[in-house]
């Protein structure tokens, strides 16, 4: 049996832009099962002898708000009557959206719609809508190394240091770095137990993290050319007609909202955003709706430990 996704991740006590991944996962786990193609499946909720009701209040929640955006349609998401049949989920960053939705139209037709699920009111002024690991081809040209690869070579060996090992060869660092297995690494894995809020270890990693980061940027400041703003406008193409369905805790309701061709456009400005530090954080692109789209550098699992990438946000103003 599936094991019951807890409704209080849908409370209006979840936390804001702190909502912790542990707790979109089990939303998303929840919507699976709620618009699972296994009848028995979305049971296991709908009938729930204690919490069955609010689950049916949220999967309605969640249909009816998918089918009256769909029947308006706009910003390139053409209006179509239907229903949400069910969906799938996809996820992880090859795929850069939750769910494949199976709606089924008034005249028969099936159209598969991407959707990704927040949480809060709206898209904008989010954490991020979109995250890219560090590698090549997303964000930089060929003509630097991507972060993840600049990183060894100029900072790994402190990094090993600080865990009192040898530094990886750079082949089994780039096979690894982007996991999440601390185990598979020397120096990840001694780290990852020393490194505790407040901790001297966890000081160092956090400056060695923002030094790396900032000198990183301000190669690319130094030579704008090596931001691949083609490879960036791909990524954003893809955003377009994606569904963005935001939960709203303290309306319990669902918000859906899909980008504007004009929000995902680049002008081709480049600039850059500092911290109170003065070191450089972000790498900050324009669009034509003349919003600042924010990618900040940073690391997902623990700071110099796994995940380097960056995390894209769009502002509303």
């Amino acid at each position: 049996m599936t094991q019951i996704p807890s409704l209080a991740a849908f409370s209006s006590a979840t936390p804001g832009r702190g909502d912790s991944g542990v707790t979109n996962d089990i939303r998303e786990k929840a919507i699976e099962i709620l618009f699972s193609e296994d009848v028995s499946e979305r049971a296991q909720l709908t009938k729930h002898s204690r919490d069955g009701a609010e689950w049916q209040k949220i999967q309605t929640k969640f249909q009816e708000a998918i089918t009256a955006f769909l029947a308006k349609g706009g910003d390139g998401v053409r209006a179509t009557a239907g229903h949400l049949s069910s969906v799938k989920r996809q996820g992880g960053r090859s795929r850069n959206y939750d769910f494949d939705g199976k709606f089924v139209c008034n005249d028969g037709a099936i159209i598969t719609l991407k959707i990704e699920l927040k949480r809060g009111e709206s898209i904008y002024d989010q954490p991020q809508f979109l995250q890219l690991y560090a590698k090549q081809g997303d964000m930089v040209t060929k003509s630097i190394e991507p972060y993840s690869s600049w990183f060894y070579d100029n900072y790994i060996s402190d990094v090993a240091s600080l865990a009192g090992v040898l530094a990886p060869p750079k082949s089994e660092y780039m096979a690894n770095c982007f996991k999440t297995d601390y185990e598979v690494l020397a120096h990840t894995k001694a780290l990852y137990r020393l490194d505790i809020r407040g901790s001297s270890i966890n000081r160092k990693l956090q400056t060695l993290a923002f030094e790396s980061i900032d000198e990183y940027l301000a190669e690319l400041e130094s030579n704008p050319a090596f931001v691949d703003m083609a490879a960036i406008q791909r990524r954003l193409n893809d955003q377009m007609g994606k569904l963005f369905v935001s939960w709203d805790p303290g309306a319990q309701d669902f918000v859906i909202e899909v980008f504007s061709k004009s929000s995902m456009t680049l002008t081709g400005h480049v600039s850059f955003k500092r911290r109170r530090s003065g070191q450089r954080s972000s790498l900050v692109v324009t669009n034509k709706a003349s919003q600042p789209i924010q990618a900040l550098l940073r690391w997902k699992n623990h700071n110099c430990l796994l995940g380097p990438g960056w995390q894209i946000s769009l502002a509303s103003a």
